[in-house]
């Protein structure tokens, strides 16, 4: 376990589907620069999950736009496209990431409640050896049971804020509001991306 002031200078990468981004992840990377010592957080969106099904989800294309515009008031915060094109395995993903940004240095962030399906993650042996864990406590996961001796992690305790983009993406689909769950600088684009996508279907 590594101590939270060693990661002075990190960048965070906060990884995942954003289908679409919320209020919830805005608040993580706000905690993360509010009660860490790293420098930035790296939002990096994945055109490819293979823990999840990519049958419904919003182009590609469309969730970065609404990604953009929530960051623009968002210090300190970054938008890669590194995981446009790849293979959606987290390892090739930093080997990649490692090669063009040598001089920086990387946490990746993961929720409590997945950090026990990591020893299952594509070469794992390789992302426990090379990459840094920054653990967010999630309802319900124990940390105590998660077995992560052999992981290079620390564990940063934030106020939890429970939005979930299946909760948007419901209220959505039965026309209800979604007002205080997502950045209101891109809540229309939200709501007519996604009754455009269940229109269509």
């Amino acid at each position: 376990m590594t101590n939270l002031n060693d990661l002075s200078g990190y960048s965070a990468i906060l990884g995942g589907s954003f289908d679409p981004i919320h209020l919830g992840h805005l608040h993580i990377a706000r905690q993360i620069l509010e009660l860490s010592p790293i420098s930035s957080v790296i939002f990096m969106p994945n055109n490819k999950h293979h823990f999840k099904s990519n049958t419904g989800r919003l182009p590609f294309e469309k969730r970065v736009l609404l990604m953009a515009k929530a960051l623009q008031e968002m210090p300190n915060c970054e938008l890669w496209l590194d995981d446009a094109c790849g293979t959606g395995y987290t390892d090739d993903l930093m080997r990649g990431i490692y090669a063009k940004h040598p001089s920086r240095r990387f946490c990746f962030v993961i929720g409590s409640d997945i950090a026990s399906t990591l020893p299952n993650w594509h070469n794992y042996e390789w992302l426990k050896t090379n990459l840094s864990f920054l653990i967010i406590p999630r309802p319900g996961a124990d940390l105590e049971l998660l077995g992560l001796s052999e992981l290079d992690y620390c564990i940063l305790e934030t106020e939890p804020c429970p939005i979930s983009s299946t909760r948007i993406r419901e209220l959505i689909r039965l026309g209800e509001s979604i007002r205080g769950l997502v950045s209101p600088t891109i809540e229309a684009d939200i709501y007519n991306y996604y009754r455009e996508l269940y229109e269509a279907r």
